[in-house]
């Protein structure tokens, strides 16, 4: 299992990486948890960010899309 893990961390950053969509991430990252931590709430996630496992890794979701499934696209 730690390996599925893994190898979907690595393809994500690697897309990622590759598209210019790193810094995205990490600004969407800091309002989101910013936004939690005023008690602002946010949801789960909804959309293409629920599918991604460095956005759960971020806590920009609250979805685990390996746990339920889910597509990074």
């Amino acid at each position: 299992l730690k390996q599925e893990y893994v190898k979907r961390l690595d393809d994500e950053l690697t897309m990622i990486s590759r598209t210019g969509f790193a810094g995205y991430f990490l600004i969407v990252a800091d309002f989101i948890n910013w936004a939690k931590k005023q008690d602002i709430p946010v949801g789960p996630g909804r959309g293409s960010g629920a599918g991604s496992l460095v956005a759960y890794s971020l806590k920009i979701t609250d979805v685990d899309p390996i746990e339920f499934k889910l597509l990074f696209e």
